[in-house]
């Protein structure tokens, strides 16, 4: 952000200058007497202040309003902070918000997995209903709808197999054209993964884009070999119900003959001829998305982002969006106003944003802007590059010469991802049920911090006996029920023993079973308390992958990473705080010295030496057997790639889900995944971020304002909070004062001269407390 300073005076002019350094921002403040004119311009670069230096210290009171005037420039990198950009990218070498890049074709993704009711394939690669075995005389076909073939590149995505030993080549035609794509132990011998595991992976092979064409696109997938030597996995026609709301019936588009090509079948598919539905087939296009929108967070154009909102009558604001628009590309712009930052605040309608148009806003200090990015060219983007705003308001504040001024210990964040998470109702019957089945207030007794609780329920979900139901994401049916009148009878503390229970340990850490199981059945405890915790997958090319969660800490304010299947968390050796699984990734990376590819993974290359440069915490417990001896050393060699399931609430809505997660290897178009410079995107998925905001959404948050009134030291308390799956109420203390409860929080506050305390934070429904917003006021009247 460039800005100038500029001031015009035309009689008594009184200027107070106050610039201060933070985060990199230099901040500038004025006030005048009457008969000025004072236009005022920030230099830095990044967001606006965060807090406002008091205006008024060395000066007399004005009855005369004060007129102020300023002028913001932001580029790229400035609006791209807590805004929504879906389907979007942030180019940082352009300084430029872009659409996405890359296009998944696709009709098989809510289907894919094992399907319900039929066995999962064994080691000895023996014949299975939902998977093809491509012999000498098989042939089959996938059909692929482009609307346009445009495409930088372009490489077919396939789940497949390869049987034990294999030498065979697969041989692939796209719209006539043969490509042949060799056995992995003949051609990519670093390609471990295709290699050494009876597990089926993602193959990549790419394709002349040339032979792409605008309708269907006909690929054939065929072997020479006498006995099956490839195996390409259906997804069932009764699962795309399961796996989306929108997609629950299969088009027909996967056809097999088993004469060659004479004659073809769209019905009969899978090793049996027994199964309908779709192979596991896509494309994956270098070209842009069609569209895509960006949503600015809420912008205060009087006083930024600082909580101590001055007393502003009569603004007027004119705005200029920068914006690159080449031939056959559309950017529309949208603005709205509002009186207060919350959702429930009087804002006005989105109305077409016109460049440079004087807004008349009065006491609407409140604005979002919106940029619908659309292109008919899928070689070429439409651009945002940043956005201009002049202000102007007449400033009433009663506090002049006071010094009234706030500091910020910590505020509340309230921010949107760019693809929002839906949370469960922390009130849902389920977790009630799951709660009290399962005495989780008897496991938990005694706990004195909500860390301990943590710490009880990941213990005993390590120790709970599971179902092994691999369809149902309903908490109740994950773990085995214990009746009440089983429970065993508690004398005191010191005899707490928890019911019905495995363990108390396991041969080597580990406890027994998919580790899918034990992470849900830590989640549903953890939501039963009131705790919001959450689905992740983890994986690296060259080894398996891993289920575990995340869980939302008030008391660290911050996502925490937890896997029940060995109890136990990773954290900062220095400063001993719990990690999340971003954390633990970027840890990971700073030791991978190139970027992954399916060609060249880094784990059977480097993996134990990366992992043995890893400097982390690891959370041994009261457990006899080492956790780093255990899998916490492994495990971290899986931090390369990860995804989120975004929503929680199975229990309100059950579908959609993957299909048997963790039972092969994922291709779910619910994920949302991470990428980065070493682990870049993959092409079996379409939804990406690389900025921690869509992954890591602030929970449990309250925003404090302090609105000036028309009295000197009074200002009105408003509170804004992001409590998900069930808010209660707030709990204020002011200077010192017992905790006080308050359903809403908007009331007056009268300043005692000195040092000012004002802490505030929220309760849900199930009586958690969230982080403690607390703001020092200095008032000298």
């Amino acid at each position: 952000m460039k800005e100038i300073q500029k001031i015009k005076s035309f009689s008594i002019v009184l200027i107070v200058v106050c610039m201060c350094m933070a985060n990199g921002h230099v901040h500038a403040h004025f006030f005048k007497g009457h008969d000025s004119d004072i236009s005022c311009f920030f230099y830095g670069t990044g967001s606006l202040l965060t807090d406002l230096d008091s205006l008024w210290s060395k000066s007399k009171p004005s009855e005369t309003p004060r007129l102020r005037k300023t002028e913001i420039e932001w580029d790229a990198s400035d609006i791209e902070k807590n805004a929504q950009l879906a389907n979007l990218h942030f180019d940082a070498k352009r300084n430029a918000i872009k659409l996405d890049s890359i296009l998944l074709v696709e009709d098989d993704a809510p289907a894919t997995g094992v399907p319900e009711g039929y066995k999962m394939y064994q080691s000895d690669g023996g014949p299975v209903a939902w998977i093809e075995d491509l012999k000498k005389g098989m042939v089959i076909k996938k059909i692929l709808t482009l609307d346009d073939p445009s495409a930088a590149s372009a490489r077919v995505v396939f789940k497949a197999m390869e049987v034990e030993g294999n030498q065979e080549p697969l041989y692939i035609s796209i719209n006539g054209q043969e490509i042949v794509r060799q056995a992995s132990r003949v051609a990519y011998t670093k390609a471990r993964q295709y290699i050494d595991f009876v597990w089926d992976r993602w193959y990549y092979v790419d394709l002349p884009v040339d032979q792409l064409k605008q309708g269907d696109n006909e690929l054939l997938m065929w072997t020479n070999s006498e006995s099956t030597s490839w195996r390409i996995l259906v997804a069932h026609a009764q699962e795309f119900k399961r796996g989306s709301l929108t997609r629950t019936q299969h088009p027909n588009k996967s056809l097999k003959s088993k004469d060659g090509g004479r004659t073809w079948n769209d019905s009969r598919l899978g090793a049996f001829d027994a199964i309908d539905g779709e192979y596991s087939i896509r494309l994956s296009l270098d070209r842009y998305q069609d569209s895509g929108t960006y949503t600015s967070s809420v912008i205060d154009l009087v006083d930024m982002d600082s909580p101590l909102k001055r007393l502003s009558h009569n603004l007027k604001t004119s705005i200029w969006p920068k914006l690159e628009v080449p031939s056959k590309t559309e950017a529309k712009v949208f603005v709205r106003f509002g009186l207060g930052p919350a959702s429930g605040s009087k804002w006005t309608n989105w109305e077409h944003m016109v460049d440079g148009k004087e807004y008349a806003l009065q006491d609407m200090r409140y604005m979002q802007w919106r940029v619908e990015l659309k292109t008919g060219d899928p070689m070429v983007t439409p651009r945002i590059k940043g956005l201009s705003i002049k202000t102007e308001w007449e400033d009433h504040s009663p506090n002049q010469g006071t010094g009234l001024n706030v500091h910020v210990v910590n505020n509340g964040e309230i921010v949107s991802p760019s693809y929002p998470f839906s949370y469960e109702n922390l009130n849902h019957p389920g977790l009630k049920r799951y709660r009290e089945v399962h005495q989780l207030d008897r496991i938990v007794e005694g706990a004195t911090s909500e860390f301990e609780i943590m710490m009880r329920l990941l213990n005993w979900a390590y120790r709970v006996p599971i179902t092994l139901d691999p369809y149902s994401w309903d908490w109740n049916d994950v773990t085995v029920e214990t009746a009440i009148s089983d429970l065993p009878k508690f004398e005191t503390e010191s005899s707490f023993e928890m019911p019905k229970l495995n363990g108390p340990y396991f041969e080597g850490r580990r406890m027994v079973g998919m580790c899918l199981y034990p992470n849900q059945a830590l989640i549903g405890a953890l939501l039963s308390l009131g705790y919001q915790a959450r689905h992740i997958n983890i994986h690296s090319e060259g080894m398996s992958g891993h289920e575990v969660i995340e869980v939302w800490s008030n008391e660290f304010n911050k996502w925490v990473y937890m896997d029940a299947t060995r109890d136990y968390y990773y954290f900062d050796s220095e400063t001993g705080v719990p990690l999340n699984g971003l954390e633990i990734h970027n840890k990971l990376i700073e030791q991978v010295p190139f970027v992954e590819t399916w060609e060249s993974p880094y784990v059977p290359l480097l993996g134990k030496k990366v992992v043995s440069k890893i400097d982390i915490g690891m959370r041994q417990g009261n457990n006899p057997f080492p956790i780093a001896d255990g899998g916490g050393e492994y495990l971290l060699k899986t931090m390369g790639h990860f995804r989120i399931i975004p929503r929680n609430d199975f229990l309100s809505n059950p579908t959609p889900v993957p299909v048997h997660t963790g039972a092969t290897c994922w291709g779910w178009d619910g994920f949302l995944n991470w990428y980065d410079t070493k682990f870049p995107k993959r092409d079996e998925y379409q939804r990406y971020t690389n900025r921690p905001i869509d992954f890591y959404q602030p929970l449990n948050q309250t925003k404090v304002s302090l609105v000036e009134t028309k009295t000197p030291g009074t200002v009105k308390i408003e509170a804004d909070t992001f409590t998900p799956g069930g808010f209660d109420t707030f709990l204020i203390s002011l200077n010192g004062s017992d905790w006080s409860s308050q359903s809403t929080l908007a009331r007056d506050w009268v300043l005692k001269s000195g040092l000012n305390n004002i802490k505030v934070r929220s309760k849900n429904s199930r009586n958690v407390l969230g982080p403690i917003s607390h703001l020092k006021v200095v008032y000298n009247p």
